[in-house]
């Protein structure tokens, strides 16, 4: 009986998926655990693992093809077993339908054979395709440094600090390549368009800005950072920092702490802080649960792992889900202020600019004292400005004032 591959389903909203590519060819010899296809999802980059020990039968769904999860894309045939289906033996998934099957699978071969790469094609992650199409590189001038031929992104980044690192400047594309270059909306791109044409159709956006004292953010964090440094332990991010601020005000004003359920606003007892992360995919966001329970170096670990898992494509469902407040932070890219949009359904974001040196008024006198700009972006239908300029007076104290 052959053991049927399936698109798998990467969490709970998850309804389809992209077959982005083919690891393995029809007649390979797979392990339970090894690696089959690639499939990405409106959140994350993943591969798909076999469950059983065999050979690749037939491929049902080509690469490229979007299908219901638990829609059958390929068997596993155990040694020695042939296929011959039809559509009717072939288990489809609720509400999908399966690509109808007449031909026979390959027998398998009676010893193991190497699988090769397919002729005038280099196999390469998702990752390291987009990577290399950025700078330029062409991906059969690369070595690959995996046991299975495939190219990486780590084979990528190596070629970019090896071009670098080189005594001739890099080759700079001219304007009219640069010009003919088309990239298209898909995958997580595809998925921050609608969400984002969504939040601004669907929501009266309004967004409150206002300058803080920096001065207890940026003493308490080096106050830290010094004992840290004596004790051998991490040293907490501004952005864990002010996770823990965000996710405590939360409790003092609920009413940002909230989404619309049809025609009620259900305030939520669980604080789940999502931060906006860039990645090369696209925008994702991390979601550190449960932050109002955890301390400040707890998130700052617990971030760092997201953080790490969303840059190199390999987020957990739940690592991108469930927020119910979104901070995103400019400020290392010297942004002093803007306006950040919903991150729909939640009813408020925050915006947080970087921290600068400014002269102010103190008793009379012109001083020197850190500045950060900080934009709440409201659902105006869910909240109305003065609650949500409470929120922001409250968290401008603490982060002004934090011991």
């Amino acid at each position: 009986m052959p053991t049927y591959v399936v698109m798998p389903k990467l969490g709970l909203n998850m309804s389809e998926g992209l077959l982005v590519e083919w690891l393995k060819k029809e007649g390979d010899p797979v392990k339970r655990g090894e690696s089959l296809f690639i499939v990405e999802t409106d959140k994350v980059t993943t591969e798909s693992t076999a469950q059983a020990d065999g050979v690749l039968g037939k491929i049902l769904v080509e690469a490229g093809a979007t299908v219901p999860v638990r829609t059958v894309v390929a068997m596993i045939l155990a040694e020695g077993e042939k296929a011959s289906l039809v559509r009717e033996e072939i288990p489809a998934p609720t509400g999908a339908s399966v690509p109808s099957v007449q031909a026979s699978a390959p027998a398998a071969p009676t010893q193991p054979t190497v699988a090769m790469a397919r002729p005038g094609k280099v196999l390469a992650s998702p990752l390291a395709k987009r990577l290399a199409a950025e700078h330029g590189i062409d991906l059969a001038s690369i070595q690959s440094s995996g046991p299975d031929g495939r190219i990486g992104q780590e084979d990528i980044e190596r070629a970019i600090a090896g071009r670098q690192s080189a005594s001739t400047p890099a080759r700079v594309k001219p304007a009219a390549v640069l010009q003919q270059q088309a990239l298209p909306i898909n995958g997580v791109r595809a998925v921050i368009a609608e969400r984002m044409t969504l939040s601004v159709q669907s929501t009266a956006q309004l967004t409150l800005h206002s300058e803080v004292d920096a001065s207890g953010l940026v003493n308490s964090r080096e106050r830290i950072k010094a004992d840290a440094q004596r004790e051998s332990s991490p040293v907490p991010s501004y952005n864990a920092i002010l996770i823990s601020l965000v996710a405590r005000a939360l409790h003092e004003h609920p009413r940002l702490n909230a989404r619309q359920e049809g025609q009620t606003i259900r305030l939520l007892p669980e604080v789940h802080v999502g931060l906006a992360v860039d990645t090369e995919a696209g925008l994702v966001v991390v979601v550190v649960r449960d932050a109002d329970q955890k301390s400040i170096i707890d998130i700052h670990q617990e971030l760092g792992i997201l953080t790490k898992r969303a840059l190199v494509g390999k987020s957990q469902p739940d690592d991108l889900s469930g927020s119910t407040f979104t901070i995103t932070n400019l400020g290392i890219f010297g942004i002093d202020g803007f306006t950040p949009i919903l991150n729909p359904p939640e009813v408020g974001i925050l915006g947080v600019g970087r921290i600068a040196e400014r002269p102010v008024i103190q008793d009379g006198k012109i001083v020197q004292c850190p500045i950060m700009t900080l934009s709440l972006t409201i659902d105006h239908r869910l909240v109305d400005g003065a609650p949500a300029a409470r929120f922001l007076q409250t968290l401008a104290t603490r982060v002004a004032e934090l011991a």
